[in-house]
C-alpha cells in the first residue's frame, strides 16, 4: 500500500489510469477501508487528498476480483487484439463532412454508402460499393456540372472491393464490362451536348479502361481509410494504449494523401453496462513533404530523405465506437487540424451506420 496525493482536475477514474485498475470503486473502496474515519469520502476525488493506493500484487488480486464479477470498466481484447468480423460492415452509412476556415464553416458535403456482402472467395471478403443521396449544403444539387457528375458515377457502381480477414483492402474493380460503362457514358452526352461536358465524359471513359487508375482513384477516399485501415490490425499494448503504428489518410482534397503516426486508446466504460466500445485514434504528422508536393500525384512519401525538413503541421484525432455484443462499427466522428496558413484548415468528418442490422 501507498500513500498519494491529488492534482488540479485529477479524477479517480483519471488515478485508476494511472494505476491500471480496471474499476474506481474498488480504489474509493480500498482507500476507505484503510484510511482513518476523518479521511473517508463518497463522491470523486478533490484537489490535495491523500489517497491510499494499492500496490502493484494488490491491484492485479482487485482487477481479478473486478473480472470475476463482471465489473471492469474496460473491455480487454485477448492477445491485445479485437476479433472485428468484416462480414459485419455490411450496410447502409450516412458521411458527412464538414469544411472550415478557423471557426468559419466553408461547405457541408453528405451523401450515403452501402456496402452489401457478395460473397468470400478464395478467403477475400467481396463487397458490391455504391454512393448515393449527395447533399451539398444540406442541398440537392442540381446544378449542371453536378448533375453531369452524378450522372457519370452512377453509371460506374456499384464496384468491386476486396479485402482480407484482417480488413485490408486489396483491390477495387469494375463490376460492368468496360465497353458498357463507355457506351452508357456516351448516352450522357445527349443530355449534355456541350465541350466541357463531353470533356468530362471522356476524361471518365478514360478512367474506367485502367484498373490502376480505377484501383488508385477509389481507394484514395476518407471512407476506405477510416473502414479498411491499420486502426483495426493494431494490438493495444499492455494497458489501454496501443503499439505505435503509421498510416496515410486523404484528409486534403485532391492530393497525396498524408502520413501519419499513430496511436490507439481503448475508452473506459461510461457504465459498466454500456453498449458501446470506444477506441480513440490519435495522429501527428510526420510527413516531411511540403503541401505543394502532395498535389503531384508521382508524390511518394519517403522516410529515408529530407529527414531535417519539418512534417506537414497537422494533426488527426478520431473516435471510433463499436457495439460491445459483437464489435459491429456503429460510428466514427474524426477532425483534421491543418495550421500551415494564416487561418486554421479543419475538417470534421461523421460516418454513421443507418441499417437496423448489427
Amino acid at each position: 500500500m501507498m500513500i498519494y496525493y491529488t492534482k488540479s482536475g485529477q479524477t479517480l477514474a483519471d488515478l485508476c489510469n494511472e494505476i491500471q485498475l480496471e474499476n474506481p470503486e474498488y480504489l474509493k473502496e480500498f482507500h476507505n477501508r484503510n484510511c482513518s474515519l476523518s479521511e473517508r469520502f463518497e463522491g470523486d476525488i478533490v484537489q490535495g487528498m491523500k489517497i491510499y493506493i494499492p500496490s502493484s500484487t494488490e491491484i492485479f488480486e482487485l482487477n481479478k476480483k473486478i473480472r470475476d464479477h463482471n465489473q471492469s470498466f474496460y473491455d480487454f481484447p485477448a492477445k491485445g487484439k479485437f476479433p472485428f468480423d468484416f462480414k459485419l460492415w455490411e450496410g447502409t452509412y450516412q458521411i458527412t463532412q464538414i469544411s472550415y476556415s478557423d471557426d468559419t464553416i466553408l461547405a457541408k458535403y453528405e451523401n450515403k454508402v452501402r456496402l452489401d456482402l457478395e460473397g468470400i472467395k478464395n478467403g477475400h471478403y467481396h463487397f458490391l460499393f455504391s454512393v448515393f443521396d449527395f447533399r451539398k449544403n444540406e442541398d440537392t444539387s442540381d446544378t449542371k456540372v453536378d448533375t453531369l457528375a452524378k450522372m457519370c458515377i452512377e453509371v460506374i457502381y456499384p464496384i468491386r472491393y476486396i479485402i482480407d480477414t484482417e480488413g485490408k483492402l486489396i483491390d477495387i474493380v469494375l463490376t460492368k464490362k468496360t465497353e458498357d460503362i463507355v457506351s452508357e457514358l456516351d448516352s450522357i452526352k445527349n443530355f449534355f451536348p456541350d465541350q466541357y461536358s463531353s470533356d468530362y465524359i471522356e476524361k471518365m471513359k478514360g478512367i474506367v479502361g485502367s484498373s490502376e487508375i480505377i484501383s488508385h482513384k477509389f481507394k484514395n477516399t476518407l471512407f476506405n481509410s477510416f473502414m479498411f485501415s491499420e486502426f483495426y490490425r493494431t494490438k493495444l499494448g499492455s494497458w489501454t494504449n496501443s503499439n505505435v503504428y503509421y498510416d496515410f489518410y486523404p484528409w486534403i482534397f485532391d492530393v497525396q494523401p498524408i502520413r501519419f503516426e499513430f496511436q490507439n486508446i481503448l475508452s473506459s466504460k461510461d457504465i459498466v453496462d454500456d453498449e458501446r466500445v470506444r477506441i480513440w485514434q490519435k495522429g501527428i504528422s510526420i510527413d516531411n513533404r511540403n503541401l505543394e508536393g502532395l498535389h503531384f500525384t508521382d508524390s511518394k512519401f519517403d522516410e529515408k530523405t529530407d529527414i531535417e525538413k519539418k512534417p506537414i503541421d497537422c494533426e488527426h484525432f478520431a473516435e471510433y465506437l463499436f457495439n460491445r455484443e459483437n464489435l459491429s462499427l456503429y460510428k466514427i466522428e474524426a477532425r483534421f487540424q491543418y495550421f500551415g496558413n494564416e487561418n486554421i484548415k479543419r475538417e470534421v468528418f461523421l460516418l454513421e451506420r443507418i441499417t437496423d442490422n448489427y
